[in-house]
């Protein structure tokens, strides 16, 4: 292990099942992105855990895949009774970081770190990335009609861009605690009709988190500029190439194959473990004899 900076990984389940008739869906090319997060960031920076729910635990033992994190710990069970899961979806993120001890990284499953990150840590709160104010994803802060006696503080500036948290660092409990309240307090207190779930959750999480950094003192930065991210040699994150995957199945398994030849080229002690993995022995195998 290259570092000590303890990151997490999240699954809260609701939303997946609400979205598919009450099963967990966690497709073969997701599983081998989060195997691939968890491992490079093992490998490069610190331990990693996985915060989930009873029912997420229950479907990544019968996938096999709990041995890949250090730890998992069953703490989002029963947020969807505080939180509607279809316009909060990503609320479990932050649910999450919450039970964190501090400084810890929030990573996305579907998100890549491929180097140490000691000289990256130059800030109180990073983030991925900034992105701009495009108002199809983030609308102004007046469009969110809000239940009664809910404000936002008259001294946040929402001209501030926006922050993607598929990554995010946080040295600053107090800080902490005082974003994940103001996202999550929100979510509670926006009215539903006319909400876009998508506009709804970034809101939440990735425009109220420079507003608060601003707002509070804390230095925000970037791991990267947006116009380089395709350059991938820092971070890879599958977010909208998940989409091609979901539709085309020789994408698909062509993308689960490069992420086997990976995994065994990065961690090849796993090869027992990724055998073991329901879904994804297959692709194993099909690796192994073409070596």
């Amino acid at each position: 292990m290259a570092g000590y900076l303890k990151a997490f990984h999240s699954f809260w389940s609701a939303p997946n099942r609400i979205k598919n008739g009450g099963k967990i869906t966690f497709p073969d090319y997701e599983q081998v992105t989060a195997i691939l997060s968890a491992l490079l960031w093992k490998k490069h920076n610190g331990p990693v855990c996985m915060i989930t729910d009873s029912p997420g635990a229950e479907l990544f033992e019968i996938l096999g895949l709990l041995p890949f994190w250090d730890e998992t710990v069953v703490a989002l069970d029963g947020l969807e009774n505080r939180l509607n899961p279809v316009w909060s979806w990503a609320a479990g993120k932050l649910a999450a970081l919450k039970t964190m001890p501090i400084p810890c990284v929030m990573l996305d499953t579907d998100l890549i770190v491929w180097k140490n990150l000691s000289s990256c840590l130059n800030a109180d709160v990073i983030a991925a990335h900034a992105e701009p104010l495009n108002p199809r994803t983030y609308p102004d802060p007046a469009s969110f009609r809000m239940k009664a006696g809910f404000y936002f503080p008259r001294h946040w500036d929402f001209t501030e861009s926006a922050a993607n948290t598929a990554f995010l660092y946080l040295k600053n409990a107090a800080f902490r605690d005082l974003y994940t309240d103001a996202a999550l307090d929100f979510l509670r207190n926006v009215e539903v009709d006319h909400v876009d779930p998508v506009q709804t959750m970034c809101f939440a999480e990735q425009r109220l988190l420079p507003v608060c950094a601003k707002a509070n003192g804390q230095k925000l930065g970037f791991l990267i500029e947006l116009r380089t991210a395709q350059r991938q040699d820092l971070l890879t994150h599958n977010w909208g190439f998940k989409q091609i995957l979901s539709r085309n199945r020789a994408a698909r398994e062509e993308f689960c194959l490069r992420c086997m030849r990976r995994i065994l080229i990065e961690a090849p002690e796993t090869v027992t473990l990724l055998d073991a993995c329901r879904d994804l022995s297959g692709y194993l195998k099909e690796v192994q004899t073409a070596i």
